[in-house]
């Protein structure tokens, strides 16, 4: 899920949820279309609403590149660039911000997509009623102004030298028409709303007055499968041409043939095993350390995610691929006698009992991780009891952050950028379940955010991942890659680093 997180946002819970280059028509902007083709798009979930400030299920996200578009974009080599934005400068202290829009964009009803309607929009999302997971994201902003229709002026209350990573996914909406919007939504992307059934399909068609190059299908239907076994059996059939999130234990059996595997270059999906930092044993960061070394990541990555991403032995968010990652790091791989020595002098001594707390029938790689940590920490002599419930019982437990849930291990992932600003945020006071607080962390953040300069920047970054590994709020065993499945005869797909599908420069072949 930006924190894109899949499930947990620090504002609202959602309980559920290579790079193959984008080409789009010849067609000139505004031009004729020169689509071809329906696009079967499936997922073992529905999508529930169409509001993109309020999206409540990862899978919404599919919608966004295809509807809306947000003053900047991640495009699929990672970097940001313009997208409603031609150009955007900012101030010496990195606190305003200013965008130039580009000239001749509308909104699919045809009304003109000016400064104005992005600060309207900018406005709904800072809106204290707006329940949106973007708000962490842009709270320093203190002030939207349109000194005319082409330019639009952020000011921050913080210097913030990544705000136009930070904006990507705050989508330029049509805020008058927000009364129709799970009938008609309103957007300036390459597609519109043909026909939407909540939580079962949505049927797109082109835009007519998209302003960039002509989309290059007819129709694009977005269904829920019965369920995931279902959803494979119907990409290898031919009933459907995408599958997003491809379950982890069929990834190596569709490999080859007349289906492609999709992957992120660089993995920023993360399990995220969070104990409460602030009660017995775990606020005693020797405990959390004895932790990190008695995680058999190679194996849990083998046997609950079916090989599918890559060990994070320096419990780290970041991900050794990403090009933020950095520091002088301890590499905590799988260590049973420096775990047992630790958890001793933290008073977690043979005979201990510790909690693992998941979800009944659901996210099966986290009870095979519990079984696996369960199988290690028996090794040294202590008990790790495995308790799954219901998924309301298991938010009860350590949700919001500020519970105290102690000897308690509880598994969760994260969905989240590259960019550090908004993935390390995650550990941020009141942010992370785990109740971490370390005043050292936040300063190194804020100087991190701050530095417009990329090199002294990812030396910065540098010392926020140091504070991290050395305090181990939480356990990071991995980054796990959502795997997406098309059928060899579509181009144009790639993911990004947390999942997200983007489907705005797929075609058909022949």
């Amino acid at each position: 899920m930006s924190r894109r997180r899949a499930w947990l946002s620090g504002a609202a819970l959602v309980a559920a949820a290579l790079i193959i280059s984008g080409c789009g028509s010849a067609a000139k902007p505004g031009g004729s279309a020169q689509q071809s083709g329906t696009l079967t798009v499936a997922a073992a979930q529905g999508i529930p609403q169409l509001n993109p400030a309020i999206r409540t299920f990862a899978w919404e996200e599919v919608l966004f590149p295809l509807l809306w578009n947000g003053l900047t974009k991640t495009d699929a080599s990672g970097k940001v660039v313009g997208d409603l934005a031609e150009r955007w400068d900012a101030s010496a202290d990195q606190k305003t911000w200013t965008f130039t829009l580009k000239q001749g964009v509308t909104f699919s009803n045809g009304d003109p997509f000016t400064a104005a309607s992005a600060v309207a929009a900018f406005r709904y999302y800072l809106d204290d009623k707006t329940a949106t997971q973007e708000k962490n994201k842009i709270s320093m902003v203190t002030d939207v102004s349109a000194p005319d229709d082409k330019t639009v002026v952020i000011t921050l209350s913080e210097p913030i030298a990544t705000f136009p990573a930070g904006i990507v996914w705050v989508k330029m909406i049509d805020v008058d028409a927000l009364g129709s919007i799970d009938k008609q939504p309103i957007g300036t992307g390459p597609y519109v709303v043909q026909k939407f059934t909540p939580d079962d399909s949505v049927t797109l068609v082109p835009n007519k007055k998209f302003f960039g190059k002509a989309p290059g299908l007819s129709e694009i239907k977005v269904v829920k499968a019965a369920e995931s076994t279902a959803a494979v059996t119907g990409l290898r059939s031919g009933d459907i041409d995408v599958l997003w999130s491809v379950p982890q234990g069929d990834v190596a059996g569709l490999e080859g043939g007349d289906i492609s595997l999709v992957r992120p270059d660089s993995p920023s999906q993360w399990p995220s095993w969070e104990v409460d930092t602030t009660s017995a044993p775990f606020n005693d960061v020797r405990a959390r350390q004895a932790l990190a070394y008695a995680t058999d990541r190679k194996a849990i990555l083998d046997a609950a995610y079916s090989g599918q991403g890559q060990v994070s032995p320096t419990n780290n968010a970041l991900g050794a691929k990403n090009p933020w990652f950095a520091g002088d790091l301890t590499d905590y791989s799988y260590d049973l006698d420096k775990a047992k020595k630790l958890f001793a002098e933290a008073g977690v001594t043979e005979g201990s009992t510790l909690t693992w707390w998941g979800v009944a029938g659901q996210y099966p790689e986290w009870n095979t991780s519990g079984e696996i940590l369960q199988a290690s920490l028996k090794k040294i002599g202590i008990t790790l009891k495995i308790d799954n419930n219901d998924i309301g019982t298991w938010v009860n437990s350590f949700y919001p952050a500020g519970k105290s849930y102690p000897g308690y291990i509880v598994p969760n992932f994260q969905s989240t950028p590259p960019e550090p600003a908004y993935s390390l945020n995650f550990y941020l006071p009141g942010r992370c379940e785990c109740n971490w607080q370390d005043p050292e962390f936040t300063a190194a953040f804020a100087a991190a955010i701050a530095e417009p300069d990329e090199k002294a920047r990812k030396e910065k970054w540098g010392k926020a991942e140091e504070i991290i590994n050395r305090e181990v709020p939480l356990i990071v065993p991995l980054q796990s890659t959502v795997v997406s499945a098309t059928s060899t005869k579509v181009s144009g797909v790639w993911v990004e680093g947390g999942g997200q599908l983007h489907l705005e420069g797929a075609r058909l072949k022949g």
